[in-house]
């Protein structure tokens, strides 16, 4: 009997989702939304607010909040990980042009008249073997999906 206890808790221990894994949630304010990534990348990562020319263009473009999220590699100093956006979706769809790559990256939640539109790498910015490498090949792998995603309220 206690031999079957054992081998059922061992089979549930193998049956865990992958999502057990520890994660935690990034805010992007003003954006309000928060971005869920492993704890151990979550380290790596803080906000900034955009600046310059592209960001007058963003408020041009009618995005009512903006942030970027910053990546600090192991050696070296942050860079740019991610923009975020947050348009009223007319604006957002006014400011697509067929034949041009999408300004302000893509449209990634839809809800309530809003759009939460993400710019990220496609590639890795790092050496793919090194552990900035594969954190950034792990965010291209969640920051364009709607789950990772928490609405801030």
């Amino acid at each position: 009997m206690i031999r079957l206890l054992v081998a059922f808790a061992l089979l549930g221990l193998f049956l865990l989702p992958a999502a057990a894994e520890s994660t935690m949630a990034v805010p992007l304010s003003p954006v309000p939304f928060a971005l869920n990534v492993p704890a151990d990348m979550a380290e790596h990562l803080s906000t900034a607010t955009p600046t310059g020319p592209f960001a007058d263009e963003t408020v041009k473009a009618g995005a009512t909040a903006s942030t970027l999220l910053m990546y600090q590699p192991e050696n070296g100093e942050k860079t740019i990980l991610l923009a975020a956006y947050w348009f009223p979706e007319a604006k957002f769809d006014a400011a697509q042009k067929p034949d041009e790559p999408p300004p302000f990256g893509k449209a990634v939640i839809r809800e309530n008249g809003m759009v939460l539109s993400i710019a990220g790498p496609h590639d890795t910015i790092f050496e793919p073997d090194t552990p900035d490498g594969q954190n950034v090949i792990t965010s291209q792998s969640i920051i364009y999906e709607p789950g990772s995603y928490t609405p801030l309220k």
